[in-house]
């Protein structure tokens, strides 16, 4: 991670505004164990998480209707193979299903799906983000201790069969058999973010402490920039 990337994840952690319910919690590893498990041998594909993102949208902090759903994801940012992840309040809509126990919807073959902020960072939230993506990859429901089963149980299983859907997506990008997903982490708010000056201050101060924890004492240069 750059120290550009450093800042923009402390921002996001550190500036979230009293009056924003929703909020972005994403685990990189666990998603990138779920989609290198034994099923995808020695070609792993790697989750790459971009720089989190923000729409003004407070009427979609709670989705009730399939119509919000659709006009959500009409907002992508990015192209075609960029997923974007959306974090919202509540939903209760997902295509033909409504209720209470809906906590994520994904377009089966597409590049978006939404979860809700609490479920996302619960013991379940890995499962479901990677649930969510195996949608837009293109995999239907599979009944069992598997990942894709309708309800959440605590299982990560993708079959071989399932490996070789996904590896068909244009969603996966691929140089020299090195495989990946990018996605773009967006987050529903109801008012944009403002940083205020004490939050200003802490940034700084936090990206001084990160920039020399990257640097080394050398015998040519007083200090060399590691970049990783």
């Amino acid at each position: 991670m750059t120290l550009e990337k450093s800042i923009a994840v402390i921002m996001t952690l550190l500036i979230s505004a009293a009056s924003q319910a929703a909020y972005i919690t994403i685990n990189e590893a666990e998603l990138d164990r779920i989609y290198s498990q034994d099923s995808f041998g020695d070609l792993p594909i790697d989750i790459r998480i971009g720089q989190p993102s923000e729409i003004l949208a407070p009427n979609l902090l709670d989705i009730t209707t399939r119509e919000e759903v659709r006009q959500l994801f009409n907002m992508h940012s990015g192209g075609f193979n960029i997923v974007n992840f959306y974090f919202i309040d509540t939903i209760s809509a997902c295509g033909s299903s409504t209720g209470t126990n809906i906590v994520g919807c994904g377009e089966y073959f597409g590049n978006d799906f939404v979860v809700e902020s609490r479920f996302a960072d619960s013991g379940y939230g890995s499962e479901l983000l990677a649930h969510e993506l195996g949608h837009n990859l293109g995999l239907p429901h599979l009944n069992g201790a598997f990942l894709m089963n309708p309800s959440l149980n605590n299982r990560t299983l993708l079959t071989e069969a399932e490996v070789a859907q996904i590896r068909q997506s244009p969603l996966v990008q691929n140089v020299d058999n090195t495989y990946w997903i990018d996605i773009n982490p967006v987050l529903i708010v109801r008012e944009l973010t403002k940083v205020s000056e004490p939050a200003t201050f802490v940034l700084f101060m936090l990206a001084v402490f990160t920039l020399l924890c990257r640097c080394k004492v050398s015998n040519k240069y007083a200090f060399s920039l590691e970049r990783y």
